[in-house]
């Protein structure tokens, strides 16, 4: 993120997701930038929000 707390351009990705957070199932479909389960239909996002490394 910039300092602004703008996210910088070309840093942005898909992070890999391997089950559903809402019922648990693995078969997940890319779906307008999130995910869709197609066991509990539900279509989500995921977002890094920080690593835990406090900085100075």
């Amino acid at each position: 993120m910039s300092e602004e707390g703008e996210p910088r351009p070309g840093r942005t990705r898909q992070l890999p997701v391997f089950h559903c957070p809402y019922c648990g199932d693995e078969d997940l479909v890319p779906e307008g930038g999130g995910w869709h389960c197609t066991s509990c239909l539900r279509t989500f996002t995921v977002h890094l929000t920080g690593t835990g490394v406090n900085r100075p």
